[in-house]
């Protein structure tokens, strides 16, 4: 493959560090710069991968989109579990206070899942 200009490899980078796994990586490049990707050739810019072949610039890159990702994620409230619960919480009050105690125990299985999946049948 051709050697790939830096602002692919800057947008490879950055997906990858918000989270998007390798094969979305590839789509979203192909999307975006017409450039036809495999997940390993998006593995060669992943500096959490066995395969990463760039350089120390990279893995900077990723670790400062990474932090600023993770801080944009913790300001979305429903990205917390204590807001999740609560809600479903409140659902489930709602349901029990309505009678509609089947729904009452979809959210409790809900719940049960948010916190680790405690629910099994």
């Amino acid at each position: 493959m051709r050697r790939l200009p830096a602002p692919v490899k800057r947008r490879i980078v950055e997906h990858l560090a918000c989270y998007c796994t390798h094969s979305e990586v590839a789509e979203l490049i192909t999307n975006e710069f017409g450039i036809s990707l495999t997940s390993r050739h998006v593995r060669a810019y992943d500096p959490t991968s066995f395969q990463f072949a760039g350089s120390d610039r990279w893995i900077e890159y990723h670790r400062t989109v990474r932090e600023r990702c993770d801080r944009e994620l913790g300001e979305i409230a429903i990205a917390h579990q204590a807001y999740r619960l609560r809600q479903l919480q409140q659902i489930h009050d709602r349901a029990r206070n309505c009678g509609d105690y089947a729904l009452a125990l979809k959210i409790l299985e809900q719940a049960a899942k948010e916190m680790g999946n405690y629910f099994r049948r």
